[in-house]
């Protein structure tokens, strides 16, 4: 990604460099078809202290106040740390579910105790989060949601159910939409409450995937009790606090994989011509194609930035970049996938293709354009709520 650098940036990039050059792990190399959270699952200890190291030296979360172990720097240096990640090769990080989503909505509406008990910890990958929002029978339509807390005394009594718990089955806290108000219109009756994991009453049980992991799971409450002063925000302002999380995620989603694409784009571009496959018309309008996309997903990712940059949360503008992100990342993977042939159906084996790393990311993309909000929702919300179109 291209930035106009100001001196200030320019020292960050040079020390993230230097950094880069002497910590980063001298044998790691991705594992070939393994989708980010299936690598978690698998590699979680030895990314923790990578991403423990990261923030020793304050490379993570590094647009937080310094009171929380950031250094209030500008978004623009946020890009600067994911193309710099990607150009060394480096591991990724865990609890990116707690820092991108968690961390935002405790930022902008917890308490101070909140913020002090649970800050910290969550940037430096001690306590691990994962995310209580889609049901069986609500994921699109969040608002219909069942899982019910009930106050009593000094504590919530939850019971209900989620699904597509992304990192369940190692996370030590749950962010959690719950119903306060039954009563209440829909959209007004919901609170956003912190849930320990390890509380008597939690049943987290995996899923298998397509792709033949399991980092997604369900998870029951059984009268699961939960203190008080772990509501964020007011009981009833959990859809206000969700909204502001969905759209830093969908903000943050534009940003954390243009590099990654950019990258993965130009591997396979010198593969095709290689191969002599970059000679046939259909292949390379494709591939031109591709790279019309990636530009404009690094515009929108600057777009986000320069919100932010001003001080204003994502808007419904991070929409695009959730849908730019989502179905680009689908047509890369699946272009990557048919111009293998016939080796284009070999996961693993000898002769599969890189291992299978293209076949595993394609299959991770189909869950893209439904999590955080499906393609189809985005556009409702770009047409309505950015170009001011009445509903149909």
């Amino acid at each position: 990604m291209e930035l106009s650098l100001t001196p200030e940036d320019r020292a960050f990039r040079d020390e993230l460099r230097d950094f880069l050059a002497r910590e980063k792990p001298k044998d790691w190399s991705y594992p070939a078809g393994a989708s980010y959270f299936e690598l978690c699952a698998t590699e979680f200890e030895r990314l923790r202290a990578w991403h423990r190291k990261l923030y020793d030296h304050r490379f993570i979360g590094i647009t937080w106040p310094e009171e929380y172990g950031g250094r209030n720097a500008p978004p623009y240096q946020e890009a600067i740390l994911a193309d710099e990640m990607i150009r060394a090769g480096a591991p990724p990080t865990v609890n990116v579910l707690g820092i991108t989503l968690c961390a935002p909505a405790l930022l902008h509406y917890g308490s101070d105790a909140q913020k002090e008990r649970f800050l910290r910890k969550l940037l430096s990958g001690e306590e691990i989060w994962c995310q209580g929002y889609s049901e069986p029978g609500s994921g699109s339509d969040l608002a219909s949601l069942r899982t019910r807390a009930e106050l009593k005394g000094d504590h919530y009594v939850v019971n209900g159910q989620k699904v597509w718990t992304t990192d369940g089955a190692y996370a030590d806290w749950m962010f959690c939409l719950v119903r306060t108000e039954p009563d209440a219109p829909r959209h007004k009756g919901i609170g956003f409450l912190l849930i320990d994991v390890r509380s008597p009453g939690v049943d987290v049980r995996p899923l298998r995937q397509i792709t033949g992991g399991s980092e997604f799971c369900e998870v029951f409450f059984n009268d699961v009790v939960v203190p008080k002063e772990n509501m964020v925000g007011h009981p009833t302002q959990g859809w206000e606090i969700a909204n502001t999380v969905l759209g830093y995620e969908r903000g943050s989603q534009a940003l954390g994989s243009s590099a990654s694409f950019d990258a993965d784009f130009e591997l396979l571009l010198a593969q095709l011509k290689e191969r002599g496959a970059a000679r046939d018309p259909e292949v390379r309008q494709r591939a031109a194609q591709l790279k019309i996309e990636l530009a404009i997903l690094r515009l929108v990712a600057l777009q986000t930035l320069a919100r932010m940059r001003d001080g204003a949360a994502p808007g419904p503008e991070a929409s695009m970049g959730k849908l730019c992100k989502s179905e680009l990342e689908q047509k890369l993977y699946s272009f990557a996938v048919d111009q293998q042939g016939p080796h284009g159906t070999l996961w693993d084996g000898a002769h599969a293709v890189d291992g299978g790393r293209w076949q595993g990311a394609m299959l991770w993309s189909r869950a893209g354009t439904i999590y955080a909000g499906s393609s189809e929702i985005q556009r409702n919300i770009i047409a309505q709520r950015v170009l001011g179109l009445p509903r149909g």
